[in-house]
């Protein structure tokens, strides 16, 4: 049996896609490691294709949601990136884990939205008390919102 990588790579050379029926063969765990071994090999082009198959497929899969979001983050489309993990958060639920939290929390910092990123740090603190790293970040948000406080109110003055 031909591996999924493969299949998309032989697709490619025709100038074709393989197809939702030809990907539907592959479990989740199979497309996020072709995914990623795409992403390796400079072809994020097919890996965006394979993601958007994936998430047809299995919408609800933390594998799919994962990489598509770090694909999402490696092209800088912070907006999908902030969606996917938003999506995998409440997929996740109360297993979120502080890893995925602290991707969301980058991506709300890469959009220039502090007051969210430090929103989210605290939500994910009542998850993970004990993560040093969302402890630091919190502590870097609330300093960063501080600092814009005093611009915001001279800005209204003058």
């Amino acid at each position: 049996m031909i591996n999924l990588y493969q299949a998309v790579l032989s697709k490619a050379v025709t100038g074709q896609l393989p197809s939702l029926h030809d990907v539907s063969q592959f479990s989740a765990a199979e497309i996020r490691q072709t995914m990623a071994n795409l992403v390796a090999n400079e072809r994020v082009d097919l890996a965006n294709a394979l993601a958007a198959a994936g998430q047809s497929l299995y919408p609800e899969s933390e594998d799919i949601l994962a990489m598509s979001a770090l694909l999402a983050e490696i092209q800088q489309d912070w907006l999908g990136a902030e969606e996917l993990l938003r999506k995998l958060v409440d997929t996740q639920g109360q297993a979120a884990t502080a890893f995925t939290w602290r991707h969301l929390i980058r991506v709300l910092r890469c959009q220039c939205e502090p007051g969210k990123a430090m929103q989210v740090a605290q939500q994910a603190l009542a998850h993970h008390p004990e993560d040093a790293l969302l402890r630091e970040e919190l502590a870097s948000l609330q300093a960063l919102v501080s600092d814009q406080l005093p611009l915001e109110a001279s800005r209204q003055v003058h």
